[in-house]
Order: structure tokens, then C-alpha cells, then sequence
């Protein structure tokens, strides 16, 4: 029977990820289908906040689960891909979803998509998660869901779900083959979470992008604010302090302890979304201060863990390096898939190491260690291994050096768990 079909989460997860192969993505028809067949439960899960952006969306959606959470609110953070195990993908009051949850619901699940193959329904893997996240949310009774969408926005899973309130990130140039070559065209995917009479709350961006999110919000009927940019106070290696106007309860001075002068823009973003749905601003404030986002220039002894994997996260990465560690030794510890923007990517890296080690991300996207070497000018020791690439650039870095770990939020996560490990 079905419903037995998984005795343990390794078993569930295998299934779920080895629908990316089997699953045909067409549109929406296949979220729905299967949202459908499983009763709805999206409908049942509480006020459903939806966060797209090509960087830094996994950082607001934290921030808007920290503040909702110091509000005393029940709720769901669902993002991805995950850091450290696949459980953290779907995550309830702070904590991921239990091995024993994660059964539970994948056997529901497979019961239901045995029922669609017989109609030529294939579920991908995203489409499963976002379902099983809308079971789960749905039977604890959230009464909000944080939902990061996969890939673009406009045919993302999590669009299929009745939105609150859509909030955009910054947008820059990644996922080029599905999203589009342009600055442009990729806004306009990311804008597609616009819904009439939601809401959307846009991060400051560049005039041309603007645009296209204006041009879409007048289309669909969506209120659209873009919020203040935030104003810098101080800043330390470990967070920073900014201002910035609210469009309901005006000035707010916010310190948060997240590294990274753009974590501040997230902040921002998050912080007005949440004053426009008049959640308690001041107590919002406390949970976004108290909110840590593991892997984001997340510094760890000698090593500086970082998922940047596109060059607007790369740069990022740069400014921040040389702002707090510009006297250190630098040695860079790098793996990335090869469908990102490698060369690119690699030249900002080396700019700011003076030597680097390129290891094997073990997924199947990720570029061999040894083609990803021959990018860097620089020296470049190619390693296999993470945690012996990992021993490797310790060693050149020496005691009183800076190793920098970046290209893949894989990577960042197989990093952190030798760090925890040891």
C-alpha cells in the first residue's frame, strides 16, 4: 500500500529528488493537479508570504520569519535548496521538519502522484516540496507561510499558491538558459508573483528594472512599493545598523547581526513588507536583530563561509573581504556548477585571494575540480575531496590567514558540517 511506501526519510528524499529526472515541468498544471488531488491544503495554511529575487531571498525570508516569529506567530519557512540537510528545505517555528514528518507526508504524496500518472501528471522534484510544505504547513495550522520561490517566479511552483503579500529582491544575471539574458527579461519572470490587489514590496533597484515591475503591477492591479533604501550607521565584520522609513509607521532605527552591508537592503525589504500587513513593527524589529542565516559570510574560526555563486554575489563577497580582512592572508576555497557563470565568477574570486584551491561539489551539475582550476590566473590547486580541500587551503592559509569558501550554497553547506563535525 501507498502509504507505507517509505519506511525512512532517506528513502523519501531519494524519491523526491530523483523525481528531477522523471518530472515534466508545464507551468502550473502539474502544482495544481497535485494541490488538487491532496484536498487543497494550501488553503488552510495561513497568510502566504511570497519572496522571489535573484540574490538575497533566502535572507529576507528569514528575516520575515524572524519577525513574524518575536510577533508570537506560528510559522513556515519554506526555501532552498537547503545548507546542511534536506529536512531544513521545510521548516516550522524555527526548526526543520522531523524525519518522522518527512515520511509521513512523502507517503501521502506518492499516493497521490501514483493517482496522477494515470491522468499524465509527472510531478518534478520542486513541485513535491512545495506540496508536502503546504501539507505540513496546513495540518499545524501556520498562520503564516514564508514561501522562497525555486527558480524565476511567473511558472514557479509556489505561484500556484494565494498570495498575502509578494516581496522581489535584488535581481542580476543568473539562470540565464530558463529566465532569459537580460537584466530585463529576468525581472519579468521574477515580477510574475504579482497577483491583483496583493500587495509587492520591491527592493531599490536600477531604473530599467523598476520599470518592468511597474509595468507588470499596472497590468495585474498590484499595489507596488518599492521601499526605502536603507541608510547606514555603522558596521562591523559580524552586522550592521541602518534607518529607513517605513510606509506605515515611518522612522525605524534597525541593528542586525547578519554580516554585510546588503544584508541591510534585506532587512529593509522585509522589515516593510511586515509594516504593511501591521504586524507589531518594534517587536519585528527584535526577531530580524536576532535572526542568523547560517552560510552568508558566515564566519567560522579562520574560515569565511560564503553561498555566493553568481558575480553579484561574488562582488559582494569582494567588498566585504576588503573592508575587514584587507591586512590577512587570503586563500580561496572554491567549487560551482557549470551551468553558473564560472569565468566570471572566478575572476572576481581570485581578485580578492591570494591563491585558491577548486574542489568537486558532489551534485551533478558541479564542474570537475580540475576544468573548474584552469579558470584562475592565479595559482590554483585542484582537490577532489571537499574536507581534504578543505585541510588544504587551512594549510596554505596558515594560523594567522583567511580561508574563504564560496561558489555554491553546496558547498557552503558540506563545509559547514565538517566545521560542526570537528
Amino acid at each position: 500500500m501507498t502509504e507505507n511506501r517509505f519506511k525512512t526519510a532517506t528513502e523519501a528524499e531519494n524519491w523526491i529528488n530523483g523525481e528531477r529526472w522523471k518530472g515534466e515541468k508545464r507551468g502550473l498544471e502539474n502544482i495544481r493537479a497535485l494541490l488538487r488531488k491532496l484536498g487543497s491544503p494550501q488553503k488552510h495554511m495561513g497568510k502566504v508570504l511570497h519572496v522571489a529575487g535573484t540574490n538575497g531571498k533566502g535572507s529576507v525570508s528569514a528575516f520575515l520569519a524572524g519577525g513574524l516569529s518575536a510577533c508570537g506567530h506560528s510559522v513556515g519557512l519554506f526555501t532552498s535548496p537547503y545548507l546542511r540537510r534536506f529536512n531544513e528545505r521545510i521548516m516550522l517555528n524555527g526548526q526543520p521538519i522531523s524525519d518522522e514528518d518527512l515520511i509521513r507526508y512523502s507517503n501521502r504524496l506518492y499516493g497521490a502522484c501514483v493517482k496522477l500518472t494515470g491522468k499524465g501528471v509527472y510531478p518534478t522534484t520542486f513541485e513535491l516540496l512545495t506540496a508536502l510544505a503546504c501539507l505540513y504547513y496546513a495540518d499545524n495550522s501556520t498562520d503564516y507561510a514564508v514561501m522562497e520561490v525555486g527558480l524565476g517566479g511567473r511558472l514557479d511552483a509556489t505561484n500556484a499558491l494565494n498570495t498575502s503579500l509578494s516581496l522581489i529582491a535584488a535581481i542580476g544575471l543568473d539562470h540565464m538558459s530558463v529566465l532569459g539574458n537580460t537584466v530585463e527579461e529576468i525581472a519579468f519572470e521574477k515580477a510574475g508573483i504579482m497577483r491583483k490587489g496583493v500587495p509587492c514590496v520591491a527592493m531599490p533597484q536600477a531604473p530599467n528594472i523598476l520599470g518592468v515591475f511597474s509595468a507588470r503591477a499596472g497590468r495585474v492591479g498590484a499595489p507596488l512599493y518599492v521601499c526605502d533604501e536603507p541608510c547606514l550607521i555603522d558596521q562591523t565584520a559580524h552586522g550592521c545598523a541602518f534607518s529607513l522609513s517605513l510606509p506605515v509607521s515611518g522612522s525605524r532605527t534597525v541593528r542586525i547581526n547578519m554580516a554585510g552591508a546588503y544584508q541591510a537592503y534585506n532587512a529593509a525589504l522585509a522589515l516593510s513588507g511586515l509594516d504593511l500587513l501591521g504586524i507589531d513593527i518594534d517587536k519585528a524589529i527584535d526577531g530580524m536583530s536576532a535572526t542568523r542565516w547560517a552560510g552568508r559570510l558566515d564566519l567560522r574560526g579562520n574560515v569565511l563561509i560564503d553561498c555566493a555563486h553568481n558575480p553579484q554575489g561574488m562582488t559582494a563577497l569582494k567588498e566585504y573581504v576588503e573592508q575587514f580582512f584587507s591586512g590577512k592572508r587570503r586563500v580561496g576555497l572554491i567549487g560551482m556548477m557549470k551551468d553558473k557563470q564560472v569565468d566570471a565568477c572566478a575572476s572576481i574570486f581570485e581578485s580578492i585571494v591570494d591563491e585558491a584551491v577548486a574542489t568537486n561539489v558532489p551534485w551533478p551539475r558541479a564542474m570537475p575540480a580540475a576544468e573548474l582550476s584552469k579558470r584562475f590566473k592565479k595559482p590554483c590547486r585542484a582537490c577532489g575531496d571537499v574536507q581534504a580541500a578543505l585541510t588544504e587551503a587551512r594549510t596554505l592559509a596558515g594560523e594567522d590567514g583567511l580561508v574563504i569558501c564560496a561558489g555554491s550554497v553546496y558547498l557552503a553547506g558540506d563545509v559547514v558540517n565538517i566545521i560542526e563535525r570537528d
